[in-house]
């Protein structure tokens, strides 16, 4: 569906689609001659963050492939240096900031699938730094929560489809969740019990792994010391990189949270310390949400479902259609970080049963190979795949420690 479809070929496509059950179920096939109101494309996970190919128009009128990565949780536009100057944008009145510089712009005219997609009125932003956030993943830029939230919207992890439709053009299915949007934001939350406390959750599936602040994960595990636990971000818990202190984060398997009528099985989640100038994590991302959280759940908690979201009627369906993945911590205990040059620098080994989990490898060191396979200039999804495996199977691994190649072998380990 790479160009725009006529109806027909829209409820040609929408047929092909339900007969193998991996769409939504539409209300009625659009009148011949409207435009098309239902795209259902796929998408691919970096990092557990999801990736859709879309198209963007120049200035000159044509268009371009592009790479976005599906963020409910950030209500503005973010867009890469090389996809700005590709569009034609004059970045002249670039602002420089501490991170390296920002222009604000219109937003481009968006397609997915050959739909277009309303942009319009979004904050959009060019961002020449952070370099992580363009190196952590390939993308050229991002969905946000305000573009979603004018749709309705399904993440079919399981079958790794994205599906937006007009509101009203499709019948929901699975267990229905009130939910609460804030309407500036277009960002989504659900109230929840996590062992008899209840708590409210924003639905962020932009980020790597689900996350609260440090002093709330103890509250809720705290008389639960029997839940697996472990110190140090590992695997899609090691967010972004960008935070040292992210060696030090307590991450705990929490056996069950039921959000609204849903029972989610298994999710871990990591506690972050208070560096939000005193407002702890819930507090900060509050400021985004209708009512109070206490962090979000991400896509770690979601990928054993399809989830619809109905933002017209606040409301989130859930569809279970495999099982809970409970060995996403399979993994060699490595918490790194992307460099301005695309290699990976190691900030931190995790501990495991009360000694480092991997010998012979320091912070600071610099990840070069794994099993063979050169990291530099790889995604983070690329990197920390490469680093799962099978409780007992090993690694080989290459670093640079002071400009000296080390050799390193590294057993993976389940750290949940």
């Amino acid at each position: 569906m790479g160009s725009r479809l006529t109806s027909r070929l829209a409820r040609a496509a929408l047929g092909a689609l339900l007969a193998v059950g991996g769409a939504a179920t539409p209300v009625a096939a659009a009148p011949q001659g409207r435009p098309v109101d239902y795209v259902d494309v796929p998408f691919t996970l970096d990092h557990n963050r999801m990736l859709v190919q879309v198209e963007v128009q120049r200035r000159d009128g044509t268009w371009r492939a592009a790479l976005l990565w599906v963020d409910t949780g950030n209500p503005n536009m973010m867009v890469s240096e090389s996809l700005a100057r590709d569009l034609g944008i004059d970045l002249s009145g670039a602002r420089r900031t501490a991170e390296g510089g920002v222009l604000d712009i219109p937003a481009p005219a968006v397609r997915i699938g050959g739909m277009p997609v309303r942009f319009d009125s979004v904050a959009t932003r060019v961002h020449f730094e952070p370099f992580w956030l363009f190196r952590t993943m390939p993308i050229d830029g991002n969905l946000p929560s305000t573009v979603l939230q004018r749709y309705h919207v399904v993440f079919d992890y399981p079958r790794r489809r994205l599906t937006l439709a007009l509101p009203g053009t499709v019948r929901p299915r699975g267990e229905r969740a009130a939910a609460s949007v804030n309407r500036a934001t277009g960002i989504v939350q659900i109230d929840a019990v996590v062992a008899g406390d209840s708590v409210s959750f924003a639905l962020d599936n932009g980020a790597s792994y689900s996350f609260v602040s440090g002093d709330v994960l103890e509250r809720l595990t705290g008389a639960h010391q029997d839940w697996p636990r472990t110190i140090g971000a590992v695997g899609c818990a090691n967010i972004w990189g960008r935070w040292p202190e992210e060696v030090t984060w307590p991450v705990v398997r929490v056996p069950e949270i039921a959000w609204g009528p849903v029972r989610l099985e298994g999710v871990a989640i990591a506690g972050l310390p208070d560096f939000f100038g005193g407002l702890g994590l819930g507090g900060w991302y509050s400021r985004k949400t209708a009512r109070p959280v206490v962090g979000f759940l991400g896509p770690n908690a979601f990928k054993a479902y399809r989830i619809e979201i109905d933002y017209a009627n606040e409301a989130v369906y859930f569809e279970r259609l495999a099982a809970p993945d409970v060995h996403d911590l399979d993994i060699v205990g490595l918490t790194v970080q992307p460099e301005a040059d695309g290699t990976w620098q190691v900030i931190g080994v995790a501990p495991y049963q009360g000694q480092p989990s991997v010998e012979g490898v320091r912070a600071g060191d610099v990840l070069l190979e794994i099993g063979g396979r050169r990291v530099t200039g790889a995604s983070m999804g690329t990197v920390v795949d490469a680093l799962r495996g099978r409780p007992g199977e090993t690694r080989s691994l290459v670093l640079e420690r002071n400009g000296t190649q080390v050799d390193a072998t590294a057993t993976v380990r389940r750290f949940l």
